[in-house]
């Protein structure tokens, strides 16, 4: 009777360690549900979008179903700055948003607007890219902002796409330029000797028709996906900085999950991004500039004399952004060492 006893509870016992392991260990304990609303202001197949629509199908699979992922693409959770603001007040979960636009919520990040902090090369958002998803300072930053980071997407680099060539700074003088609403990118261009503008990205096409912008300095992959280029024939390969969108969670909706759940949310966010995004980018931002080219637009390669210029007009926004503050200056230094090894 006792051997029968025993036998049958190692039966139970292996039950229920198999029943536990499941369809594997990262599944969400117990049988509560989590919703994770995801917002980004583009459409289609930008790649933020491509991104998110990926992870939702990682995570609902990994997770059995417990963990749900709602897409609110093209702006339907409010403008950039009202998603943001979203994430830091913990009523949306997560975004994917260009780095540029959390400069006014965490000044640091501002480190990659900086002109000529990343090779010149062609090689900024590689470097940028590497350097960010290695982890640095900059994660603990962000969430002491209240953002968590899921990971940084591979963006190609930041061009200006005008209705001229440029062949030297002087080419850009009065000229209203589009950029991202970054401070940072806003000075550049103002010491270059053009006018930034900020408009809403659905009104650029028609300001390019009309003349009332001559240019956007973006990535070619936005402007591809905008068809901006039918107006404006020109990419002009500067200033060839890094551009960078940015997954982030709500620190305050984040902290609050179990920590299994907590660890599964990152761990898919950062698979999505290392195992399809970069490829998914690498792919989509060749095919952008091939057909740019087939649709009669001129890629123009920057001289060396050219890049020197543009490179002392902006120096100063290097020490501006030392001076922000603290943080601002020990990223900076890391930042810099870390260039500086690549």
């Amino acid at each position: 009777m006792k051997k029968i006893l025993a036998l049958s509870l190692v039966l139970v016992l292996s039950f229920l360690f198999v029943a536990g392991c499941g369809n594997g260990a990262s599944q969400p304990a117990g049988d509560k549900t989590y919703t994770i609303r995801l917002g980004t202001p583009t459409g289609g197949k930008h790649q933020q979008n491509m991104t998110m629509d990926e992870f939702k199908k990682r995570i609902e699979a990994e997770s059995d179903g417990k963990i749900t992922v709602q897409l609110f693409p093209t702006s339907q959770l409010g403008t950039a700055a009202q998603m943001i603001e979203g994430v830091q007040g913990g009523t949306i979960e997560g975004v994917l948003i260009p780095s540029s636009y959390f400069a006014s919520y965490a000044p640091a990040i501002a480190i990659l607007d900086l002109p000529f902090l990343f090779a010149t090369d062609g090689s900024a958002s590689q470097q940028a890219y590497d350097i960010l998803n290695a982890g640095t300072s900059l994660d603990k930053y962000l969430e002491s902002k209240g953002f968590v980071v899921g990971g940084f997407l591979f963006c190609a680099n930041r061009y200006i796409l005008s209705t001229h060539k440029i062949d030297s700074m002087s080419d850009l003088a009065g000229k209203n330029i589009w950029a991202l609403p970054s401070p940072t990118l806003q000075n550049e261009l103002k010491a270059y000797g053009a006018s930034p503008v900020t408009l809403d990205p659905g009104d650029i096409a028609v300001a390019l028709q009309n003349g009332t912008v001559n240019g956007v300095c973006t990535d070619p992959t936005f402007y591809f996906s905008m068809s901006l280029y039918e107006s404006a024939k020109f990419i002009n390969k500067i200033p060839s900085s890094a551009m960078t969108n940015c997954f982030f969670f709500s620190e305050k909706w984040i902290k609050g999950l179990p920590s299994d759940v907590r660890e599964l949310v990152l761990k898919t966010a950062k698979a999505t991004v290392a195992e399809y995004e970069y490829d998914y980018m690498k792919t989509f931002w060749e095919t952008a500039e091939n057909k740019m080219v087939e649709a009669g637009v001129t890629i123009v390669e920057p001289s060396a004399a050219l890049l020197a210029e543009l490179q002392a007009a902006s120096a100063g926004l290097h020490d501006t952004f030392k001076g922000t503050d603290k943080d601002c200056a020990a990223i900076y230094d890391e930042f810099r060492g870390l260039v500086d090894k690549k």
